[in-house]
């Protein structure tokens, strides 16, 4: 596995430009009583570096600060304003295309992420025409779309990927949104962490069965990805 932050500045020149650079990008929010507020950077670390080991591609250092969106009034919760986001997604993109890797992946364990990415590849796009740069959050990529927020889904996941637990400390809430957008969860659902589910009922077993069917399924698509990019010629 190439990790970028192991590297040495003549080494990088040597390394294939056409493999894709994982960037992950999380965010130090609240999930409830039970798990810590490292779920998000947990699980981005955690996915990144399993698609890395599995595929060979380049495994960049780890961003924990993502986008804090409706969570981030809840106390613990520390992140990046949109515009902040934004800049900081465009730039990382931009110096990695700068050094020729010009394939990049940013692996999110946080959700609202994507919504910085949709704006910061059109500035990408500004400065490097020709990048090539795509988002996954591994969960809904993997074609898991029921997970929530700390909820059972979620809370197995963050216990099967490590993160730190408090299951005695759990409890279940259902969040009732309004028909309008939520600026603050917290302004509705104080005291609950964020909590959306019934995380009560997680199984390590289950969680460390999904995490793995995450990676397969990830792994797989990046692989492909990876062939068709070896079949271009390097300019």
């Amino acid at each position: 596995m190439i990790e970028w932050k192991h590297l040495t500045s003549d080494e990088v020149p040597a390394i294939d430009h056409r493999l894709p650079v994982i960037i992950p990008v999380g965010l130090i929010e609240a999930h409830g009583p039970h798990l810590a507020l490292s779920v998000d950077f947990d699980t981005a670390k955690y996915f990144a570096r399993r698609l890395a080991e599995e595929t060979g591609a380049i495994l960049a250092p780890a961003l924990p600060y993502g986008f804090a969106d409706e969570m981030a009034e809840y106390p613990g919760t520390i992140g990046l304003t949109a515009d902040t986001t934004i800049a900081v997604l465009t730039d990382l993109a931009a110096h990695f295309c700068r050094h020729g890797f010009k394939n990049i992946l940013f692996l999110s364990g946080h959700g609202a992420n994507q919504a910085a990415f949709n704006i910061a590849i059109h500035r990408i796009w500004e400065r490097h025409p020709d990048a090539r740069v795509a988002y996954w959050n591994y969960w809904s990529e993997a074609g898991f779309n029921k997970i929530s927020h700390a909820d059972q889904g979620e809370t197995e996941i963050a216990l099967a990927v490590g993160t730190r637990a408090h299951m005695d400390r759990v409890q279940d809430f259902k969040v009732k949104k309004p028909w309008y957008r939520i600026r603050s969860r917290a302004a509705i659902c104080p005291g609950t962490g964020g909590i959306n589910g019934e995380p009560s009922k997680s199984s390590l077993v289950q969680g460390e069965r999904v995490r793995d069917e995450i990676v397969r399924i990830l792994a797989e698509k990046l692989r492909v990805i990876i062939a068709s990019e070896r079949a271009t010629p390097v300019i």
